[in-house]
């Protein structure tokens, strides 16, 4: 589980709790900026792991950001960021190691020095563009 491998996710257990990772979501967008990474990201709600709030109000989709600072060692694959997005993480002496895979085809690697989940927000997707 990814999320449990984040240095700063206390937004994210306040909502979701120590045992919650997406299990489908999408990127909306990337920013790289200096040696920092951003990836906002979107997903459906789980009926099972939402806040009571969150489907009284029939909330189906929420989006989150991921900070990735003092990135290093940055290989990508394929670029391409549309379609699913699958993430692990695993620290091992401060570092952070960070693999994103979409579908079958992109994936990039690095290593960072924290990441942190924040701007959690959830709304209603009609499907209207």
């Amino acid at each position: 589980m990814w999320t449990s491998s984040i240095s700063n996710k206390k937004q994210w257990t306040s909502i979701f709790g120590e045992s919650h990772s997406p299990a489908k979501m999408c990127i909306s967008y990337a920013r790289f900026e200096g040696n920092c990474i951003y990836l906002k990201l979107h997903s459906e709600i789980e009926q099972a792991f939402a806040p009571k709030k969150w489907l009284e109000k029939q909330y189906n989709e929420y989006e989150f950001g991921i900070y990735i600072n003092n990135v290093k060692d940055i290989k990508v694959e394929n670029f391409s960021f549309t379609g699913v997005a699958r993430i692990s993480i695993t620290n091992n002496d401060q570092i952070y190691k960070f693999k994103l895979e979409i579908n079958d085809s992109c994936s990039a690697t690095f290593k960072a020095e924290s990441i942190t989940i924040a701007n959690i927000k959830a709304y209603r997707n009609d499907g209207a563009i």
